[in-house]
């Protein structure tokens, strides 16, 4: 945003300096991979469940690179796997949530849960719902613990947990109907 609120979009679209997002991600692969099949005359779903898998493990494997950057860490903690950042002013060397950590095994839990269930699977499109489901929950919790993160607007509503729940929510109505 600039300074009096209004949306960059130049800064929205530097991928220099930040600004991607897994979500931005999904939400513009889905369409690509629904022209994709059409071309290719080949079944999305059956496609989309395949994905799923390459998506989890790429997300467990991409939180790491906000360890590395010192970044989408959570709130001040006492728990004995709290995490100090760098001495910054934003952590003031006090031990945080390494919410980086709890979503990159919350995926990596997600893989290994629908690599065996997906053996299992009742119908083309349910690995693709159950990882909606999966993914979406656990961002919208993790999220929580964050203190970077988008907000709404300007109310204390978080982009990424309204997303997450969302992505749970179509996930489990598609698994019920």
């Amino acid at each position: 945003r600039n300074a009096g609120g209004s949306l960059d979009l130049g800064k929205m679209l530097d991928i220099r300096d930040g600004g991607l997002a897994i979500y931005g991600g999904v939400i513009a692969a889905t369409p690509t991979l629904i022209v994709f099949c059409k071309v290719k005359k080949l079944n999305f779903f059956a496609f989309a469940d395949v994905g799923v898998f390459g998506l989890l493990i790429g997300q467990c494997v991409g939180r790491w690179g906000n360890f590395v950057n010192g970044e989408a860490f959570g709130r001040a903690t006492d728990l004995p796997w709290g995490m100090v950042i760098a001495d910054t002013a934003t952590t003031a060397g006090t031990a945080v949530h390494p919410t980086f950590l709890y979503e990159s095994l919350w995926n990596l839990l997600g893989f290994v849960v629908l690599h065996f269930y997906s053996k299992h699977r009742k119908f083309r499109g349910e690995i693709f719902a159950w990882y909606g489901v999966w993914y979406g929950f656990g961002r919208g919790i993790i999220e929580g613990l964050r203190t970077d993160s988008l907000y709404l607007g300007s109310t204390d509503i978080r982009i990424s947990q309204v997303v997450g729940f969302a992505s749970f929510a179509l996930g489990a109505l598609f698994l019920l109907f």
